[in-house]
């Protein structure tokens, strides 16, 4: 037995150096085409070292418009960093040019006061540019920062201990049970759970989502914060919703702003596989299960990319992707994939927001095609990481 093992090995030899080899010329050609679509000086809209994002309404006439959020470029380069220890060379040097270069437009979106909270559209500019009317109401519907985008600028910019713990002490401040606040927008047996909100202006109600809190949590650990009972719930409201496989079940409820079970496992999968955590272990078979289940059904090319990445980071064997080229991936569907939404009902309470999260006319899709070749990209790493 091990003599036929040791001779079907040296037969895929050759195809293994040949797939790595083709997977290498990939990566340089990505990571080309990424530094294409940066900005490399404002243009009016889009600032220095931005990547273009879109924005389409759900419901009928869609309005698809340019967005200039930070969201897209501040996870790109986030995780172009952590790309960093496996590239070698003119990548590794190319990825690391477009990862500083992002930074530098993140001035534009920090609280106005100076302190380190970011938001999603500029600071001193509105909000959801070339709409009709939602432009003007900054002050009726603008949220103040957020900590999604907080964690990820903070992430991919070289963020000094001392902001880490300024940013620690306003999410405790604005955790759920702080300050009289109270969730109303989960399950009734999440809400006394005093973990993290998804916002940072003090007029907003706390607010819980499953990938925003994956992130948060990456930031915590990965700046090697001590922990507090905010850390410790977050975890525990993770683990039951993990649990519960509430991301399969329902996972627009559970995350308003990700709304995809393959978006959500990626989330998951992303802050287990940099850091062990003892609560969410158990569940790894669980979780690897439920990606496979999903590969037959999800029909988007980026769905198939990220479920083969959340694969690889838990573990486990990916499938080989039956993509070998730029132009097979530009004719491919991946430019209706949505990473990212923003659901208007997210802050109602539980009964009225499952209705109206679906209601169409009320929540935004955001695409980025530098984002979804940064997200192939994280593959093919992964995937090299394995061979």
């Amino acid at each position: 037995m091990r003599f036929i093992k040791l001779i079907i090995l040296l037969f895929s030899l050759p195809f293994i150096a040949c797939a790595q080899v083709a997977d290498s010329v990939l990566i340089s050609t990505l990571l080309k085409q990424i530094d294409s679509l940066q900005y490399k000086q404002d243009d009016g809209e889009f600032y220095k070292g931005m990547f273009k994002g879109f924005r389409e309404c759900g419901g009928e006439p869609h309005n698809y418009q340019p967005d200039n959020n930070i969201f897209f470029t501040a996870v790109a380069a986030f995780g172009l960093r952590n790309m960093l220890p496996y590239l070698h060379g003119d990548n590794k040097e190319a990825a690391q040019r477009i990862a500083e270069l992002a930074a530098s437009p993140y001035p534009y979106f920090k609280n106005q006061y100076g302190y380190p909270y970011y938001g999603f559209w500029p600071t001193h500019s509105i909000i959801m540019p070339h709409t009709f009317i939602f432009k003007y109401l900054k002050s009726v519907f603008g949220q103040g920062e957020d900590a999604d985008d907080t964690v990820m600028i903070l992430l991919s910019s070289d963020t000094p201990d001392s902001t880490a713990v300024v940013l620690k002490k306003r999410l405790i401040a604005l955790s759920n049970i702080t300050k009289g606040k109270r969730i109303i927008s989960t399950y009734s047996k999440y809400r006394n759970i005093p973990a993290y909100s998804t916002w940072l202006g003090d007029r907003m109600a706390p607010d819980f989502d499953f990938g925003v809190h994956c992130n948060i949590m990456y930031f915590v650990l990965q700046h090697k914060l001590p922990f507090t009972k905010q850390d410790t719930a977050t975890i525990d409201l993770l683990t039951q919703m993990v649990k519960n496989r509430e991301y399969m079940t329902n996972p627009t409820f559970l995350s308003p702003y990700y709304v995809q079970p393959s978006i959500l496992l990626y989330h998951i999968a992303r802050l287990m596989s940099a850091f062990t955590i003892p609560e969410l272990e158990p569940y790894k078979p669980q979780l690897i299960a439920d990606i496979r289940s999903l590969l037959p059904v999800n029909s988007n090319i980026m769905d198939q990319i990220i479920l083969r990445t959340s694969l690889l980071r838990l573990g486990a064997d990916a499938p080989e992707l039956n993509l070998h080229s730029i132009e097979a991936f530009e004719q491919s569907n991946q430019n209706r994939f949505v990473f990212f939404q923003a659901r208007a009902a997210f802050p109602y309470p539980t009964p009225l927001k499952k209705v109206l999260l679906h209601w169409s006319y009320i929540y935004y899709l955001f695409y980025c095609p530098a984002y979804n070749k940064v997200l192939w990209l994280e593959y093919l790493v992964e995937k090299g990481k394995k061979a």
